[in-house]
Parts: C-alpha cells; structure tokens; sequence
C-alpha cells in the first residue's frame, strides 16, 4: 500500500441494521403495552412531554445567559469621540453612520447615548450625498486644544482687584462653555 493512497473502512451497516432493529422490538413493545394498558400509555406521553417541555426551557435560558454575557462583555461606546472622528473637517453626520461607525444596533441606541451626552439631533442634515437625521456640524462638541499641547490659562496674580472669572455656559451645547475677566466693582 503506497502513501497516497488512503485506507477504504467498511461501512458501519451492521451495527445501524442492529439499532434499527433495537426500536422497532422496542415500539412494538410500547406498543403492545399501550394497547394493554392504555393508560400507562397515557402517563408515558405525559411524561416525555414534561422531560421535552423542560429540555427546551434549560436550552432557552441557557440561548439567553450566553446573549446576556456577550452584551455585557462589550465595551461601551463614547458615541461623543465616534461623532468627532466622523466630522472632522466640518462635515455634518447623519445617524446611520454613527450606527454603522459606533457599531451599534439601530438608530435608536445611537439616539439614547446622543440625548444621554446632551448633542443636538436635528431632523435632517447632508451628508455621504444622503439626508436624513443626524447632527449639524455646529452642534458637534469640539475638543479644546491648544496648538503647543500646554495651558493657555494665566497663573500669575496682580494686585489688581478684577480677577474675577465668570463662566458663561453655551445655551445651545452644554458640553461648552466661555470663561470671561470681569472687573470687581467697587463702591
């Protein structure tokens, strides 16, 4: 026998010819107690309908552990960062694409995290070449910073009197916010 050359195994007809004829003397069997006894017959069906019944509820419930621990294993989504990376460069972004980028379910996942960060969605934006629901590129907070990736805040006290800071904060995003000197009035 060369090494190419694979060896033939016989087919395994005895033994299913074996095990057929194993459930036929088996049903016929049942089946003559059945005609006997025909409630036994009863309680039997009742029986593997229970053992049924309850194999397909530990199935069930096991279908559902194993969904839940996938869900909880992912990470969640910063759907805010998602957002930025899509409009760099001043684009507007539609909801579809957050979905597709972010990875999540449908829209409707993508609209509760947006309403969680406190973004706007308006009704209709272009972008991609389509319109549909999304943000406006104004309405999508930036990140602040600086160009020498140091503060720009002033650290050095004076004498003066008007170092007073006020900070306003953005009606239309509350993600941003002005700091503004004001003098300290005097009387």
């Amino acid at each position: 026998m060369s090494d190419d050359e694979t060896p033939v195994e016989e087919p395994e007809q005895p033994s299913r010819a074996a095990g057929g004829c194993v459930l036929l003397v088996g049903l016929g069997a049942a089946g003559g107690v059945v005609y006997a006894v025909p409630e036994l017959g009863y309680t039997v069906a009742g029986a593997l309908a229970v053992i049924g019944f309850r194999k397909a509820r530990m199935w069930s419930s096991r279908r559902r552990e194993v969904a839940e621990t996938e869900a909880d294993e992912q990470e969640p989504v910063d759907i805010v960062a998602v957002l930025q990376q899509l409009g760099e460069g001043g684009q507007h972004v539609r909801l579809t694409q957050l979905q597709e980028a972010a990875g999540l379910p449908d829209t409707k996942a993508v609209r509760a995290l947006l309403d969680e960060a406190g973004v706007t969605i308006r009704s209709g934006v272009r972008a991609g070449g389509k319109n549909g629901p999304g943000v406006h590129k104004d309405d999508i907070p930036r990140e602040h910073t600086t160009p020498s990736g140091g503060c720009l805040c002033r650290s050095d006290a004076n004498t003066n009197t008007n170092n007073n800071p006020a900070i306003i904060q953005d009606a239309r995003n509350p993600h941003h916010h002005h700091v503004v000197w004001t003098a300290k009035e005097t009387t």
